[in-house]
């Protein structure tokens, strides 16, 4: 009886203990000096290195360590953990179901991030689809996330943010590395790093076991079953003359699918699946000027079967993406005015063998940022770009002209004040525009989506609290949605508005940092947003298009001996009547040795997470997909 009792008031439980434990500053250590928060730089907000402080957005900057230290087994479930996104999956470890990858919503709009790695886009051009769970995390130097719209500086799809993957950066010592990792549903987690004078080169193996029901549908009545997984990543890392530098990570991936309808009334059907991704671009840098060549490659083959013993048979889908192209920078300063001229190109093609065949688009950009200190407090930042995309055959051509105005006021030396204003689109993506099936049917005549985003907040660093908060309105119109009033095929059109209000914070505190003995070394911090993301459907009414609350909460203890981490991450009044989630995770690492001994708890409660689905009682399908539960996980890490 005490049992069910603590069942039914089982997320009031945690909810507590998550407020219990609201570690560190993402990507700041815990109690140093004020000077060195001051010195936090990024490229991403406005392409040159800045201050973060000085910059007029809403920047985090998330260093390798966090990212290790939150336990994560991904780096989208890393950066959810961080706290400030909505996660979306249809697989466990975000694995891509059909070309459905995870994905990491800005302040609930949905399709609203750029994801970029190096400063180089990699979303596909066909459903703006990116799969950044193959990259691992012991290869990234940081991560760096600009809240917002941010069009000015990077164009299409950069309609609510922009998620920056720095990869590892080359030096001149040489080191050798390795972890092993193993986890209860055959969880294995491997990887090997050497470090050479001007190379880095990263090998990384992950295995997860078979997983019953993923997903359910309730109103077709049938779930879906994950197989065996195993995933490879690959990385290169060159400093090749001074000031060149060569990136490049691939990967590979298979698993596959079993959809089982329930007491077998249709037949069984299986899915096989495997998966290639390939990055690469060439960066010229230096403190003035900025030239790059990067390009993508991506490719999934499906292939579809009716009994586990069926012989092999040819692909049914051999779906592709691949971008390529080039930019440059150039800053220079004119009496006390600062300027930053750039271009830019991008090929962005697509070939989807059962759907549309192939397709492509040519990007091209022209933009100028300039930044004036008045006074020796006042920064003011404006920024305009001029956008072309230049369509298919049969498909619109858009010009936009997209400005952009931030101002950044130093208050006292801890305490700064912000704001910005800045104009943003998305294109539509090319199954938007031509998918051509009996169920639905492209639209090459859609608009995309556009608005403004509103954003003043205050940025605040001392030995005790680090604190970042922002209250922003984001309106946008021309939604893309599908229009299912016609029956079948559906077809897609431009709707009404899309908009979100809200605040977002990302607070750091260090408690004891004044005290004598372990105490100090304890830190507490909250990241998340607290919204009201809507959009209107096709009948001009207004639904919800993300969770209105999302926030991670946690408490580290960080020495070099020993590292400790409760996160705790909390979605409230979900989108689609999905449930409310709470869910907490623990990390531990102990120096042994040459190496680090780890032990990790994901969800340690095994709560049922859904993160993807639709249970509103007018859905036609109302469907839900889980997350894996509690994983026990136990691993070594050593440094030569």
């Amino acid at each position: 009886m005490i049992g069910n009792h603590l069942k039914r008031h089982r997320h009031i439980i945690l909810g507590i203990l998550c407020l219990a434990s609201a570690g560190h500053w993402p990507g700041i250590a815990a109690a140093q000096d004020p000077a060195a928060i001051l010195d936090t730089m990024t490229v991403t907000a406005e392409r040159f290195p800045v201050r973060e402080k000085e910059s007029p957005r809403f920047v985090t900057v998330v260093s390798a360590e966090k990212l290790i230290e939150t336990g994560a087994n991904t780096l989208s479930d890393a950066l959810r953990r961080v706290g400030g996104f909505q996660y979306k999956a249809f697989a466990p470890l975000g694995i891509s179901h059909g070309g459905m990858n995870s994905t990491l919503s800005i302040r609930g709009i949905k399709d609203g991030e750029l994801v970029l790695i190096n400063g180089s886009p990699i979303q596909g051009a066909a459903g703006h689809a990116y799969d950044i769970d193959t990259i691992p995390l012991d290869q990234i130097e940081r991560v760096e996330i600009l809240k917002g719209a941010a069009s000015t500086l990077y164009g299409a799809d950069a309609m609510s943010g922009v998620i920056n993957i720095i990869t590892k950066q080359t030096g001149d010592t040489t080191s050798l590395g390795g972890t092993v990792e193993f986890g209860n549903e055959s969880y294995h987690n491997h990887g090997a790093a050497i470090s050479l004078p001007r190379v880095n080169l990263g090998f990384n193996y992950q295995h997860l076991g078979d997983q019953q029901e993923i997903s359910r549908s309730f109103s077709q009545k049938y779930r879906y079953d994950l197989d065996d997984t195993d995933k490879y990543a690959w990385t290169v890392n060159a400093r090749m003359f001074e000031n060149l530098h060569f990136d490049y990570v691939g990967s590979y991936y298979r698993t596959g699918f079993e959809k089982r309808y329930d007491g077998n009334k249709k037949p069984f059907e299986g899915t096989d699946q495997d998966y290639y991704k390939n990055f690469a671009n060439l960066r010229f840098e230096t403190p003035t000027l900025k030239v790059k060549a990067f390009g993508n490659y991506d490719e999934m083959q499906r292939r579809e079967y009716t009994a586990p013993d069926d012989p092999p048979n040819d692909p049914k889908d051999r779906n592709r993406n691949y971008n390529f192209g080039a930019a440059g920078d150039y800053g220079f300063y004119l009496s006390d005015w600062e300027f930053n001229p750039g271009a830019e190109w991008i090929y962005r093609g697509a070939d989807y063998s059962n759907q549309y065949g192939s397709q492509y688009r040519n990007d091209y950009a022209l933009f100028l940022q300039v930044k004036k200190t008045f006074l020796e407090r006042l920064i003011a930042v404006v920024g305009v770009r001029e956008q072309f995309i230049d369509g298919a055959a049969g498909a619109r051509d858009y010009d936009k002209f997209l400005p952009s105005f931030g101002l950044t006021y130093t208050a006292a030396d801890s305490l700064n004040l912000f704001a910005n204003a800045g104009k943003a689109f998305r294109a539509p993506a090319f199954n938007d525009l031509y998918y051509d099936s009996d169920f639905l049917k492209g639209n090459p005549n859609l608009r995309p989506e556009e608005g403004w985003t509103y954003e003043a907040g205050v940025k605040y660093d001392d030995n005790f609290l680090q604190l970042r908060l922002s209250a922003f309105y984001m309106a946008y119109e021309d939604k893309i949605e599908l229009d299912r009033s016609g029956g079948y095929p559906l077809t897609y059109f431009n709707a009404g508005d899309y908009e979100s209000t809200g605040i977002e914070w990302n607070i750091g505190v260090n408690p004891f940092v004044h005290q004598a003995g372990w105490a100090q070394d304890l830190s507490l911090y909250t990241a998340g947003y607290w919204a009201d993301p809507t959009a209107e459907d096709t009948d001009g009414k207004d639904y919800r298009t993300g969770p209105r609350f999302q926030a991670s909460l946690g408490v580290d203890y960080l020495t070099e001996p020993v590292t400790l981490d409760l996160n705790c991450q909390l979605l409230t009044s979900r989108e689609r009547e999905l449930d409310d989630t709470v869910v907490l995770n623990f990390f531990s690492r102990v120096k042994l040795w040459k190496g680090h001994l780890t032990f990790a708890v994901d969800n340690i409660f095994d709560e049922a997470v859904q993160v993807s689905g639709d249970l509103s009682e007018d859905a036609s399908n109302r469907y839900v997909y889980y997350d894996i539960g509690r994983l026990v996980k136990v691993g070594y890490e050593i440094v030569f």
